[in-house]
Protein backbone atom coordinates (compact mmCIF):
# COMPACT_ATOMS: atom_id res chain seq x y z
CA UNK A 1 0.00 0.00 0.00
CA UNK A 2 1.74 3.65 -1.09
CA UNK A 3 0.58 6.61 1.54
CA UNK A 4 1.34 10.01 0.72
CA UNK A 5 1.98 11.91 4.02
CA UNK A 6 1.86 15.63 4.14
CA UNK A 7 4.87 16.29 7.07
CA UNK A 8 7.22 18.44 8.00
CA UNK A 9 9.00 16.22 10.76
CA UNK A 10 10.22 13.01 9.90
CA UNK A 11 10.79 11.48 13.12
CA UNK A 12 6.78 11.84 13.49
CA UNK A 13 6.48 10.13 9.89
CA UNK A 14 8.33 7.38 11.16
CA UNK A 15 6.33 7.05 14.35
CA UNK A 16 3.37 6.85 11.90
CA UNK A 17 4.89 3.98 9.79
CA UNK A 18 5.97 2.23 12.66
CA UNK A 19 2.10 2.47 14.46
CA UNK A 20 0.85 0.39 10.98
CA UNK A 21 2.95 -1.92 10.55
CA UNK A 22 2.71 -2.84 14.37
CA UNK A 23 -0.66 -3.67 12.93
CA UNK A 24 0.16 -5.63 10.36
CA UNK A 25 -0.03 -2.43 7.70
CA UNK A 26 2.67 -2.42 5.46
CA UNK A 27 3.04 0.32 3.26
CA UNK A 28 5.08 2.51 1.28
CA UNK A 29 5.17 6.02 3.29
CA UNK A 30 6.22 8.95 0.52
CA UNK A 31 6.39 12.31 2.68
CA UNK A 32 6.02 15.50 1.36
CA UNK A 33 6.87 18.75 3.63
CA UNK A 34 5.59 21.63 1.33
CA UNK A 35 3.03 22.21 -1.11
CA UNK A 36 4.89 21.61 -4.15
CA UNK A 37 6.00 18.47 -2.87
CA UNK A 38 2.92 17.27 -2.17
CA UNK A 39 1.22 18.77 -5.38
CA UNK A 40 3.50 16.79 -7.50
CA UNK A 41 3.21 13.78 -5.32
CA UNK A 42 -0.74 13.67 -5.93
CA UNK A 43 -0.43 14.55 -9.57
CA UNK A 44 2.18 11.33 -10.01
CA UNK A 45 -0.87 9.27 -8.83
CA UNK A 46 -0.90 5.73 -7.60
CA UNK A 47 -1.62 6.38 -3.63
CA UNK A 48 -3.67 4.83 -1.75
CA UNK A 49 -4.37 6.73 1.41
CA UNK A 50 -3.65 10.28 2.13
CA UNK A 51 -2.67 11.60 5.81
CA UNK A 52 -1.68 15.02 6.50
CA UNK A 53 -0.53 17.32 9.63
CA UNK A 54 -3.00 20.03 10.34
CA UNK A 55 -0.40 22.59 10.69
CA UNK A 56 2.73 23.24 9.15
CA UNK A 57 5.43 25.76 8.94
CA UNK A 58 4.35 27.05 4.80
CA UNK A 59 1.37 24.95 4.39
CA UNK A 60 -1.74 23.89 6.52
CA UNK A 61 -4.11 20.26 6.44
CA UNK A 62 -6.97 22.16 4.97
CA UNK A 63 -5.43 23.57 1.77
CA UNK A 64 -3.82 20.63 1.05
CA UNK A 65 -7.33 18.73 1.87
CA UNK A 66 -8.60 20.84 -0.89
CA UNK A 67 -5.85 19.67 -3.36
CA UNK A 68 -6.43 16.41 -2.87
CA UNK A 69 -10.36 16.55 -3.63
CA UNK A 70 -9.37 18.28 -7.29
CA UNK A 71 -6.51 16.44 -7.93
CA UNK A 72 -7.48 12.87 -6.30
CA UNK A 73 -10.85 12.61 -5.03
CA UNK A 74 -11.11 8.86 -5.12
CA UNK A 75 -8.06 8.82 -2.32
CA UNK A 76 -9.35 8.81 1.18
CA UNK A 77 -8.15 11.28 3.54
CA UNK A 78 -6.90 11.88 7.46
CA UNK A 79 -5.62 14.11 8.95
CA UNK A 80 -2.79 13.10 12.10
CA UNK A 81 -1.99 16.28 13.87
CA UNK A 82 -1.60 17.00 17.60
CA UNK A 83 -3.18 20.39 17.30
CA UNK A 84 -6.21 19.84 15.20
CA UNK A 85 -9.13 19.41 18.46
CA UNK A 86 -12.14 17.70 17.96
CA UNK A 87 -14.32 21.17 16.58
CA UNK A 88 -11.51 21.75 14.34
CA UNK A 89 -11.93 17.74 13.50
CA UNK A 90 -15.35 17.86 12.76
CA UNK A 91 -14.79 21.04 10.59
CA UNK A 92 -12.42 18.94 8.67
CA UNK A 93 -14.66 15.84 8.11
CA UNK A 94 -17.39 18.34 6.66
CA UNK A 95 -15.12 20.06 4.32
CA UNK A 96 -14.01 16.17 2.46
CA UNK A 97 -11.67 14.77 5.32
CA UNK A 98 -12.57 10.85 6.16
CA UNK A 99 -11.24 10.85 9.87
CA UNK A 100 -8.92 12.45 12.06
CA UNK A 101 -6.10 10.96 14.67
CA UNK A 102 -4.50 12.46 17.40
CA UNK A 103 -0.61 11.96 17.24
CA UNK A 104 -1.20 11.40 21.07
CA UNK A 105 -3.02 8.49 20.24
CA UNK A 106 -1.28 6.69 17.12
CA UNK A 107 -2.96 3.63 18.99
CA UNK A 108 -6.37 4.34 16.46
CA UNK A 109 -4.28 5.13 13.59
CA UNK A 110 -4.53 1.41 12.08
CA UNK A 111 -8.07 1.22 12.65
CA UNK A 112 -8.35 4.28 11.09
CA UNK A 113 -6.47 3.59 7.95
CA UNK A 114 -8.46 0.40 7.80
CA UNK A 115 -12.21 1.80 7.88
CA UNK A 116 -11.11 4.27 5.61
CA UNK A 117 -9.88 1.92 3.43
CA UNK A 118 -13.12 0.07 3.48
CA UNK A 119 -15.14 2.84 2.58
CA UNK A 120 -13.01 4.08 0.20
CA UNK A 121 -13.34 0.51 -1.67
CA UNK A 122 -17.08 0.54 -0.91
CA UNK A 123 -17.70 4.26 -2.31
CA UNK A 124 -15.81 2.96 -5.50
CA UNK A 125 -17.80 -0.11 -6.03
CA UNK A 126 -21.31 1.89 -6.03
CA UNK A 127 -19.24 4.07 -8.20
CA UNK A 128 -18.72 1.10 -11.00
CA UNK A 129 -22.10 -0.31 -10.03
CA UNK A 130 -23.38 2.93 -10.98
CA UNK A 131 -21.63 3.55 -13.73
CA UNK A 132 -22.21 0.08 -14.76
CA UNK A 133 -26.37 0.57 -14.42
CA UNK A 134 -25.79 3.80 -16.40
CA UNK A 135 -24.36 2.21 -19.12
CA UNK A 136 -26.73 -0.55 -18.60
CA UNK A 137 -29.81 1.81 -19.11
CA UNK A 138 -27.96 3.82 -22.26
CA UNK A 139 -27.67 0.49 -24.17
CA UNK A 140 -31.27 -0.86 -23.13
CA UNK A 141 -32.84 2.84 -23.98
CA UNK A 142 -30.58 2.88 -27.42
CA UNK A 143 -31.79 -1.34 -28.08
CA UNK A 144 -35.62 -0.66 -27.77
CA UNK A 145 -35.32 2.31 -29.92
CA UNK A 146 -33.76 0.30 -33.01
CA UNK A 147 -35.73 -2.47 -32.30
CA UNK A 148 -38.48 -0.42 -31.86
CA UNK A 149 -39.72 -2.01 -28.53
CA UNK A 150 -40.44 -0.61 -25.32
CA UNK A 151 -40.82 -2.43 -21.74
CA UNK A 152 -43.87 -1.69 -19.27
CA UNK A 153 -44.85 -2.70 -15.94
CA UNK A 154 -48.68 -3.04 -14.79
CA UNK A 155 -49.99 -2.89 -11.16
CA UNK A 156 -53.40 -4.89 -11.34
CA UNK A 157 -54.45 -3.97 -7.75
CA UNK A 158 -53.60 -0.01 -8.23
CA UNK A 159 -53.66 0.23 -12.09
CA UNK A 160 -50.84 1.92 -11.58
CA UNK A 161 -48.44 1.20 -15.21
CA UNK A 162 -45.36 2.32 -15.81
CA UNK A 163 -43.43 2.89 -19.28
CA UNK A 164 -40.34 3.08 -20.76
CA UNK A 165 -38.98 6.01 -22.64
CA UNK A 166 -39.69 3.56 -26.22
CA UNK A 167 -43.27 2.80 -24.89
CA UNK A 168 -43.90 6.36 -24.59
CA UNK A 169 -42.68 7.11 -27.87
CA UNK A 170 -44.57 4.41 -29.56
CA UNK A 171 -47.73 5.56 -28.05
CA UNK A 172 -47.42 9.07 -28.63
CA UNK A 173 -47.59 9.80 -25.37
CA UNK A 174 -44.88 12.66 -23.70
CA UNK A 175 -42.67 10.65 -21.66
CA UNK A 176 -43.22 11.57 -17.52
CA UNK A 177 -47.04 11.58 -18.14
CA UNK A 178 -48.84 9.36 -16.26
CA UNK A 179 -49.81 6.24 -18.54
CA UNK A 180 -53.79 4.56 -18.02
CA UNK A 181 -55.60 2.13 -19.15
CA UNK A 182 -57.90 4.44 -20.77
CA UNK A 183 -55.80 6.34 -22.34
CA UNK A 184 -54.19 3.23 -23.92
CA UNK A 185 -57.68 2.47 -24.84
CA UNK A 186 -57.96 6.00 -26.46
CA UNK A 187 -54.76 5.33 -28.46
CA UNK A 188 -56.27 2.39 -29.70
CA UNK A 189 -57.95 1.96 -33.15
CA UNK A 190 -61.31 2.39 -32.98
CA UNK A 191 -61.71 -1.50 -34.68
CA UNK A 192 -60.01 -2.84 -32.02
CA UNK A 193 -61.20 -0.97 -29.20
CA UNK A 194 -63.58 -4.20 -28.13
CA UNK A 195 -61.21 -7.06 -28.33
CA UNK A 196 -58.66 -4.47 -26.50
CA UNK A 197 -61.02 -4.02 -23.62
CA UNK A 198 -61.74 -7.56 -23.51
CA UNK A 199 -57.97 -8.58 -23.38
CA UNK A 200 -57.23 -6.67 -20.66
CA UNK A 201 -60.30 -7.83 -18.70
CA UNK A 202 -59.28 -11.36 -19.36
CA UNK A 203 -55.63 -10.63 -18.08
CA UNK A 204 -57.21 -8.80 -14.88
CA UNK A 205 -59.34 -12.06 -14.32
CA UNK A 206 -56.79 -14.96 -15.16
CA UNK A 207 -53.47 -13.64 -14.23
CA UNK A 208 -51.67 -15.23 -17.14
CA UNK A 209 -49.27 -14.59 -19.76
CA UNK A 210 -50.57 -13.03 -22.81
CA UNK A 211 -49.63 -12.11 -25.95
CA UNK A 212 -51.75 -10.01 -28.01
CA UNK A 213 -51.51 -7.88 -31.25
CA UNK A 214 -53.61 -5.02 -32.03
CA UNK A 215 -53.60 -1.27 -33.81
CA UNK A 216 -53.18 2.34 -32.66
CA UNK A 217 -54.91 5.05 -34.37
CA UNK A 218 -52.11 7.97 -33.90
CA UNK A 219 -53.39 11.86 -33.92
CA UNK A 220 -51.85 12.22 -37.69
CA UNK A 221 -53.96 9.46 -39.10
CA UNK A 222 -51.60 6.96 -38.91
CA UNK A 223 -51.55 3.30 -37.66
CA UNK A 224 -49.24 1.09 -35.88
CA UNK A 225 -49.55 -2.58 -35.48
CA UNK A 226 -48.23 -3.59 -31.88
CA UNK A 227 -47.32 -6.69 -30.41
CA UNK A 228 -47.90 -6.61 -26.25
CA UNK A 229 -46.51 -10.04 -24.60
CA UNK A 230 -46.09 -10.07 -20.28
CA UNK A 231 -46.09 -12.08 -17.38
CA UNK A 232 -46.92 -12.06 -13.77
CA UNK A 233 -44.28 -11.31 -11.33
CA UNK A 234 -44.35 -10.64 -7.74
CA UNK A 235 -40.78 -9.32 -7.54
CA UNK A 236 -42.31 -5.61 -6.42
CA UNK A 237 -41.69 -5.08 -2.62
CA UNK A 238 -44.85 -5.15 -0.82
CA UNK A 239 -45.17 -8.85 -2.42
CA UNK A 240 -48.02 -7.52 -4.82
CA UNK A 241 -48.42 -8.93 -8.32
CA UNK A 242 -47.30 -6.96 -11.58
CA UNK A 243 -47.12 -7.71 -15.32
CA UNK A 244 -43.71 -7.20 -16.72
CA UNK A 245 -43.47 -7.11 -20.60
CA UNK A 246 -42.99 -5.68 -23.57
CA UNK A 247 -44.45 -3.50 -26.18
CA UNK A 248 -43.02 -3.75 -29.89
CA UNK A 249 -44.19 -1.93 -32.59
CA UNK A 250 -44.31 -4.75 -35.52
CA UNK A 251 -45.68 -2.26 -38.07
CA UNK A 252 -42.88 -2.77 -40.56
CA UNK A 253 -43.23 -6.47 -40.29
CA UNK A 254 -46.99 -6.03 -40.64
CA UNK A 255 -46.35 -4.30 -43.92
CA UNK A 256 -44.00 -6.22 -45.15
CA UNK A 257 -46.13 -9.47 -44.78
CA UNK A 258 -48.86 -7.38 -46.69
CA UNK A 259 -46.80 -6.41 -49.50
CA UNK A 260 -45.40 -10.52 -49.32
CA UNK A 261 -48.84 -11.38 -49.48
CA UNK A 262 -49.85 -9.65 -52.71
CA UNK A 263 -46.63 -10.81 -54.31
CA UNK A 264 -47.61 -14.44 -53.37
CA UNK A 265 -51.42 -13.61 -55.31
CA UNK A 266 -49.03 -13.82 -58.22
CA UNK A 267 -47.47 -16.86 -57.80
CA UNK A 268 -49.10 -19.74 -60.25
CA UNK A 269 -49.38 -22.03 -57.49
CA UNK A 270 -51.31 -22.89 -54.61
CA UNK A 271 -49.47 -21.04 -51.27
CA UNK A 272 -50.74 -21.03 -47.91
CA UNK A 273 -49.32 -19.11 -44.72
CA UNK A 274 -49.61 -20.81 -41.32
CA UNK A 275 -48.93 -19.42 -37.37
CA UNK A 276 -46.61 -21.81 -35.42
CA UNK A 277 -49.96 -23.90 -34.58
CA UNK A 278 -50.66 -24.88 -38.09
CA UNK A 279 -54.13 -22.68 -37.79
CA UNK A 280 -54.25 -20.61 -41.72
CA UNK A 281 -53.06 -17.26 -42.08
CA UNK A 282 -53.78 -16.71 -45.74
CA UNK A 283 -53.89 -18.60 -48.93
CA UNK A 284 -53.27 -16.67 -51.90
CA UNK A 285 -55.20 -16.32 -55.21
CA UNK A 286 -54.34 -19.12 -57.24
CA UNK A 287 -56.02 -21.47 -54.17
CA UNK A 288 -58.72 -19.59 -53.98
CA UNK A 289 -59.37 -19.82 -57.55
CA UNK A 290 -58.56 -23.08 -57.95
CA UNK A 291 -60.90 -24.15 -55.02
CA UNK A 292 -63.59 -21.68 -55.55
CA UNK A 293 -63.62 -20.51 -51.66
CA UNK A 294 -62.79 -16.89 -50.17
CA UNK A 295 -60.38 -16.39 -47.45
CA UNK A 296 -62.95 -16.56 -44.64
CA UNK A 297 -64.10 -19.20 -46.21
CA UNK A 298 -60.82 -20.70 -46.14
CA UNK A 299 -60.49 -19.97 -42.42
CA UNK A 300 -64.00 -21.49 -41.15
CA UNK A 301 -63.35 -24.76 -43.11
CA UNK A 302 -61.75 -27.61 -40.84
CA UNK A 303 -58.52 -28.44 -41.87
CA UNK A 304 -57.59 -30.61 -44.56
CA UNK A 305 -61.60 -30.54 -45.48
CA UNK A 306 -60.49 -30.33 -49.74
CA UNK A 307 -57.97 -33.24 -49.27
CA UNK A 308 -59.64 -36.62 -50.80
CA UNK A 309 -60.96 -38.96 -48.06
CA UNK A 310 -58.75 -41.34 -49.34
CA UNK A 311 -55.70 -39.21 -48.71
CA UNK A 312 -56.97 -37.61 -45.54
CA UNK A 313 -55.60 -40.35 -42.88
CA UNK A 314 -51.98 -40.08 -44.65
CA UNK A 315 -51.73 -36.38 -45.08
CA UNK A 316 -52.80 -35.83 -41.35
CA UNK A 317 -49.74 -38.28 -39.96
CA UNK A 318 -47.46 -36.44 -42.39
CA UNK A 319 -48.78 -33.18 -41.47
CA UNK A 320 -48.63 -33.50 -37.56
CA UNK A 321 -46.51 -35.21 -37.40
CA UNK A 322 -43.85 -32.41 -39.65
CA UNK A 323 -45.59 -29.50 -37.53
CA UNK A 324 -44.11 -31.32 -34.76
CA UNK A 325 -40.70 -31.39 -35.69
CA UNK A 326 -40.32 -27.77 -36.94
CA UNK A 327 -38.32 -29.13 -39.88
CA UNK A 328 -39.31 -29.00 -43.97
CA UNK A 329 -41.23 -31.78 -44.78
CA UNK A 330 -43.62 -32.76 -47.94
CA UNK A 331 -46.57 -35.23 -48.95
CA UNK A 332 -48.66 -35.86 -51.93
CA UNK A 333 -52.48 -36.04 -51.85
CA UNK A 334 -55.80 -35.46 -54.04
CA UNK A 335 -57.44 -32.04 -53.82
CA UNK A 336 -60.89 -31.14 -54.53
CA UNK A 337 -60.89 -28.28 -57.47
CA UNK A 338 -64.44 -25.56 -57.70
CA UNK A 339 -65.18 -28.12 -60.52
CA UNK A 340 -65.20 -30.85 -57.84
CA UNK A 341 -62.95 -33.00 -59.70
CA UNK A 342 -59.87 -34.14 -57.09
CA UNK A 343 -56.37 -33.51 -58.56
CA UNK A 344 -52.85 -34.40 -57.41
CA UNK A 345 -51.13 -32.01 -55.86
CA UNK A 346 -47.21 -32.59 -53.73
CA UNK A 347 -47.81 -30.44 -50.71
CA UNK A 348 -44.27 -28.77 -49.12
CA UNK A 349 -44.15 -27.07 -45.97
CA UNK A 350 -41.26 -25.04 -45.16
CA UNK A 351 -40.86 -23.42 -41.36
CA UNK A 352 -39.67 -19.53 -41.00
CA UNK A 353 -37.45 -19.59 -37.90
CA UNK A 354 -35.76 -16.77 -36.02
CA UNK A 355 -33.05 -17.40 -33.49
CA UNK A 356 -34.04 -20.78 -33.59
CA UNK A 357 -38.09 -20.01 -32.36
CA UNK A 358 -40.89 -21.18 -35.54
CA UNK A 359 -42.35 -17.69 -37.02
CA UNK A 360 -44.14 -19.23 -39.22
CA UNK A 361 -45.21 -21.89 -41.71
CA UNK A 362 -45.02 -21.30 -45.66
CA UNK A 363 -46.40 -23.80 -48.07
CA UNK A 364 -46.76 -25.21 -51.32
CA UNK A 365 -48.79 -27.27 -53.67
CA UNK A 366 -47.49 -28.22 -57.01
CA UNK A 367 -49.85 -29.75 -59.37
CA UNK A 368 -48.85 -33.58 -60.37
CA UNK A 369 -51.49 -35.11 -61.98
CA UNK A 370 -49.87 -35.55 -65.08
CA UNK A 371 -47.11 -37.20 -63.38
CA UNK A 372 -49.37 -39.44 -61.46
CA UNK A 373 -51.13 -40.81 -64.43
CA UNK A 374 -47.98 -41.03 -65.93
CA UNK A 375 -46.73 -43.24 -62.78
CA UNK A 376 -50.40 -45.05 -63.47
CA UNK A 377 -49.79 -45.76 -66.90
CA UNK A 378 -45.98 -47.35 -66.10
CA UNK A 379 -47.48 -49.21 -63.62
CA UNK A 380 -50.09 -50.83 -66.28
CA UNK A 381 -47.00 -51.29 -67.83
CA UNK A 382 -45.28 -53.28 -66.22
CA UNK A 383 -48.42 -55.14 -64.96
CA UNK A 384 -48.29 -56.01 -68.56
CA UNK A 385 -44.85 -56.77 -68.86
CA UNK A 386 -45.19 -58.96 -65.66
CA UNK A 387 -47.86 -61.37 -67.77
CA UNK A 388 -45.72 -61.34 -70.90
CA UNK A 389 -43.09 -62.48 -68.72
CA UNK A 390 -44.74 -65.30 -67.28
CA UNK A 391 -46.19 -66.34 -70.85
CA UNK A 392 -42.32 -66.42 -72.02
CA UNK A 393 -41.07 -68.48 -69.07
CA UNK A 394 -44.69 -70.49 -70.06
CA UNK A 395 -43.75 -71.14 -73.70
CA UNK A 396 -39.99 -71.92 -72.70
CA UNK A 397 -40.69 -74.46 -70.04
CA UNK A 398 -43.28 -76.39 -72.15
CA UNK A 399 -43.25 -76.12 -76.07
CA UNK A 400 -39.75 -74.66 -76.78
CA UNK A 401 -37.97 -77.51 -74.50
CA UNK A 402 -40.04 -80.00 -76.26
CA UNK A 403 -39.32 -79.19 -79.37
CA UNK A 404 -35.33 -78.48 -78.39
CA UNK A 405 -36.24 -82.50 -77.28
CA UNK A 406 -37.54 -83.56 -80.85
CA UNK A 407 -35.00 -81.83 -82.48
CA UNK A 408 -31.99 -83.66 -80.31
CA UNK A 409 -33.98 -87.31 -80.98
CA UNK A 410 -34.29 -86.38 -84.80
CA UNK A 411 -30.52 -85.50 -85.31
CA UNK A 412 -29.70 -88.48 -82.95
CA UNK A 413 -31.99 -90.44 -85.24
CA UNK A 414 -30.30 -89.36 -88.53
CA UNK A 415 -26.42 -89.97 -87.58
CA UNK A 416 -27.63 -94.05 -87.14
CA UNK A 417 -25.75 -96.01 -89.53
CA UNK A 418 -27.60 -97.65 -92.43
CA UNK A 419 -30.46 -94.61 -92.41
CA UNK A 420 -30.23 -93.84 -96.26
CA UNK A 421 -32.37 -93.86 -99.07
CA UNK A 422 -35.71 -91.66 -100.23
CA UNK A 423 -37.24 -91.04 -96.36
CA UNK A 424 -33.94 -88.96 -95.05
CA UNK A 425 -33.96 -86.06 -96.91
CA UNK A 426 -37.25 -85.58 -96.02
CA UNK A 427 -36.50 -85.82 -92.46
CA UNK A 428 -33.73 -83.44 -92.89
CA UNK A 429 -36.32 -81.10 -93.56
CA UNK A 430 -38.28 -81.75 -90.88
CA UNK A 431 -35.47 -80.82 -88.45
CA UNK A 432 -34.57 -78.12 -90.34
CA UNK A 433 -37.97 -77.22 -89.74
CA UNK A 434 -38.06 -77.57 -86.30
CA UNK A 435 -34.59 -75.50 -85.67
CA UNK A 436 -36.51 -73.02 -87.78
CA UNK A 437 -39.32 -73.58 -85.06
CA UNK A 438 -36.67 -73.24 -82.31
CA UNK A 439 -35.30 -70.07 -83.42
CA UNK A 440 -38.28 -68.18 -83.91
CA UNK A 441 -39.58 -69.71 -80.33
CA UNK A 442 -36.36 -68.15 -78.90
CA UNK A 443 -36.84 -64.82 -80.63
CA UNK A 444 -40.54 -64.42 -79.20
CA UNK A 445 -39.73 -65.34 -75.87
CA UNK A 446 -36.97 -62.63 -75.84
CA UNK A 447 -39.74 -60.03 -77.39
CA UNK A 448 -41.94 -61.10 -74.55
CA UNK A 449 -39.52 -60.70 -71.82
CA UNK A 450 -38.09 -57.47 -72.61
CA UNK A 451 -39.09 -54.46 -75.16
CA UNK A 452 -36.68 -53.75 -77.46
CA UNK A 453 -35.91 -50.63 -79.23
CA UNK A 454 -39.08 -51.21 -81.86
CA UNK A 455 -41.18 -50.16 -78.86
CA UNK A 456 -42.96 -47.21 -79.66
CA UNK A 457 -42.81 -46.64 -75.57
CA UNK A 458 -39.03 -45.47 -74.33
CA UNK A 459 -40.61 -45.45 -70.36
CA UNK A 460 -41.68 -49.00 -70.80
CA UNK A 461 -38.55 -50.25 -72.49
CA UNK A 462 -36.27 -49.11 -70.28
CA UNK A 463 -37.80 -49.73 -67.20
CA UNK A 464 -38.03 -53.94 -67.98
CA UNK A 465 -33.79 -54.28 -68.27
CA UNK A 466 -33.86 -54.59 -64.32
CA UNK A 467 -36.78 -58.28 -64.59
CA UNK A 468 -34.63 -59.06 -68.02
CA UNK A 469 -31.60 -58.85 -65.96
CA UNK A 470 -32.79 -61.05 -63.50
CA UNK A 471 -31.41 -57.93 -61.01
CA UNK A 472 -31.64 -58.95 -57.25
CA UNK A 473 -34.99 -57.47 -55.72
CA UNK A 474 -32.89 -55.38 -53.11
CA UNK A 475 -32.40 -52.94 -55.75
CA UNK A 476 -34.12 -49.65 -55.34
CA UNK A 477 -35.07 -48.68 -59.23
CA UNK A 478 -36.94 -45.79 -59.51
CA UNK A 479 -38.05 -43.92 -62.78
CA UNK A 480 -39.49 -39.96 -63.28
CA UNK A 481 -41.09 -38.96 -66.22
CA UNK A 482 -41.34 -35.13 -66.08
CA UNK A 483 -43.19 -32.71 -68.56
CA UNK A 484 -45.30 -34.12 -71.06
CA UNK A 485 -43.99 -36.66 -73.38
CA UNK A 486 -43.80 -36.39 -76.74
CA UNK A 487 -43.11 -38.78 -79.46
CA UNK A 488 -39.45 -39.76 -80.91
CA UNK A 489 -38.18 -39.99 -84.25
CA UNK A 490 -37.79 -43.77 -85.03
CA UNK A 491 -33.99 -43.67 -85.38
CA UNK A 492 -33.71 -41.00 -82.52
CA UNK A 493 -35.42 -43.19 -79.72
CA UNK A 494 -33.43 -46.41 -80.59
CA UNK A 495 -30.33 -44.44 -80.39
CA UNK A 496 -31.57 -42.80 -77.33
CA UNK A 497 -32.97 -46.36 -76.14
CA UNK A 498 -28.92 -48.86 -76.76
CA UNK A 499 -27.77 -45.78 -74.56
CA UNK A 500 -30.13 -45.53 -71.86
CA UNK A 501 -29.90 -49.92 -71.77
CA UNK A 502 -25.82 -49.59 -71.30
CA UNK A 503 -26.29 -47.01 -68.59
CA UNK A 504 -28.99 -48.94 -67.04
CA UNK A 505 -26.71 -52.36 -67.53
CA UNK A 506 -23.64 -50.67 -66.44
CA UNK A 507 -25.67 -49.80 -63.05
CA UNK A 508 -27.18 -53.18 -62.56
CA UNK A 509 -24.19 -55.46 -63.29
CA UNK A 510 -21.08 -53.42 -62.10
CA UNK A 511 -21.72 -50.77 -59.49
CA UNK A 512 -23.22 -52.50 -56.71
CA UNK A 513 -25.69 -50.09 -56.28
CA UNK A 514 -28.62 -50.31 -53.53
CA UNK A 515 -30.58 -47.50 -55.55
CA UNK A 516 -30.84 -46.56 -59.23
CA UNK A 517 -32.63 -43.68 -60.78
CA UNK A 518 -34.01 -43.29 -64.75
CA UNK A 519 -35.21 -39.35 -64.99
CA UNK A 520 -36.70 -38.48 -69.04
CA UNK A 521 -37.94 -34.79 -68.37
CA UNK A 522 -39.09 -33.41 -71.85
CA UNK A 523 -39.44 -29.73 -72.38
CA UNK A 524 -39.27 -27.54 -75.57
CA UNK A 525 -35.74 -27.08 -75.93
CA UNK A 526 -34.51 -30.61 -75.35
CA UNK A 527 -35.06 -34.51 -73.66
CA UNK A 528 -32.43 -35.25 -71.09
CA UNK A 529 -32.50 -38.52 -69.87
CA UNK A 530 -30.52 -39.15 -66.76
CA UNK A 531 -29.21 -42.10 -65.12
CA UNK A 532 -28.32 -42.38 -61.30
CA UNK A 533 -26.70 -44.99 -59.16
CA UNK A 534 -25.37 -44.62 -55.43
CA UNK A 535 -22.79 -47.35 -56.53
CA UNK A 536 -19.32 -47.69 -56.37
CA UNK A 537 -18.19 -45.42 -59.56
CA UNK A 538 -16.18 -45.38 -62.45
CA UNK A 539 -12.70 -45.36 -62.22
CA UNK A 540 -11.36 -41.89 -63.46
CA UNK A 541 -8.62 -43.42 -65.83
CA UNK A 542 -11.63 -45.72 -67.01
CA UNK A 543 -13.82 -42.86 -67.76
CA UNK A 544 -11.22 -41.38 -69.70
CA UNK A 545 -9.70 -43.72 -72.08
CA UNK A 546 -12.23 -46.82 -71.11
CA UNK A 547 -11.50 -50.41 -70.55
CA UNK A 548 -9.78 -53.05 -72.62
CA UNK A 549 -11.57 -55.23 -74.44
CA UNK A 550 -15.03 -53.38 -73.46
CA UNK A 551 -16.44 -50.87 -75.95
CA UNK A 552 -19.89 -49.88 -73.34
CA UNK A 553 -18.65 -45.93 -72.22
CA UNK A 554 -16.85 -45.23 -76.19
CA UNK A 555 -20.17 -46.78 -77.74
CA UNK A 556 -22.83 -44.69 -75.53
CA UNK A 557 -20.28 -41.53 -76.65
CA UNK A 558 -20.50 -42.55 -80.42
CA UNK A 559 -24.43 -43.20 -80.73
CA UNK A 560 -24.23 -39.31 -78.46
CA UNK A 561 -22.19 -37.94 -81.01
CA UNK A 562 -23.78 -39.53 -84.52
CA UNK A 563 -27.55 -37.99 -83.54
CA UNK A 564 -26.16 -34.72 -82.80
CA UNK A 565 -26.32 -35.09 -78.70
CA UNK A 566 -24.19 -34.50 -75.51
CA UNK A 567 -23.50 -36.87 -73.21
CA UNK A 568 -21.72 -36.44 -69.42
CA UNK A 569 -20.65 -39.20 -67.61
CA UNK A 570 -19.03 -38.37 -64.22
CA UNK A 571 -18.15 -40.23 -60.98
CA UNK A 572 -19.89 -38.46 -57.71
CA UNK A 573 -17.25 -37.10 -55.67
CA UNK A 574 -19.70 -39.20 -52.45
CA UNK A 575 -19.78 -42.38 -54.79
CA UNK A 576 -22.30 -43.50 -56.86
CA UNK A 577 -22.06 -42.88 -61.13
CA UNK A 578 -24.08 -40.09 -62.95
CA UNK A 579 -25.20 -40.30 -67.17
CA UNK A 580 -26.95 -37.64 -68.56
CA UNK A 581 -27.51 -37.61 -72.46
CA UNK A 582 -29.29 -34.26 -73.79
CA UNK A 583 -31.19 -34.26 -77.04
CA UNK A 584 -32.40 -30.91 -78.66
CA UNK A 585 -35.79 -30.91 -79.39
CA UNK A 586 -35.45 -30.53 -83.19
CA UNK A 587 -33.44 -33.55 -82.85
CA UNK A 588 -35.42 -35.78 -80.73
CA UNK A 589 -39.02 -35.12 -81.71
CA UNK A 590 -41.54 -35.36 -84.26
CA UNK A 591 -43.18 -31.99 -85.18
Amino acid sequence: MRILYLEDEPRDAELVQASLEADDIVCDLIRADNQQDFVEALKEGGFDLILADYTLPLFDGVSALKLAKEIAPQVPFIFVSGTLGDERGVEALKLGATDYVFKSRLTKIAPSVRRALREAEERSQRKRAEVDLQRSEAYLAEAQKLSHTGSFGWEIVTGKIYWSDETYRIFGYEPGSQPTLERIVERTHPEDRPPVQQFINSVVQERKEFDFEHRLLMPDGSVKHLRVVGRPSFSTEDGRMEFVGAVTDVTERKRAEEELRQLVDFVPQVVWVLDPQGNLIHVNRFAREYTGLTLDEYRSLEKLARVHPDDLEKVKTVRDRGLSTNGPFEVDARLLGKDDVYRWFLFRYSPLLKDGALIRWYGTATEIESRKQEEERVRKENVRLEERTRIAQELHDTLLQTFISATMQMSMALETPGINGPLKPRLDRVLQIMNQGITEGRNTIQNLRSADSRSLDLVMSLSSIQEELSVQSGVDFRITVAGRQQPLKTPIRQEIYRIGREALLNAFRHSRARKVELELEYSDRVLHMRVRDDGCGIDPEVLRVGRDGHWGLAGMRERASKIGAEIEISTEAQGGTNVQLSVPAGVAFQF
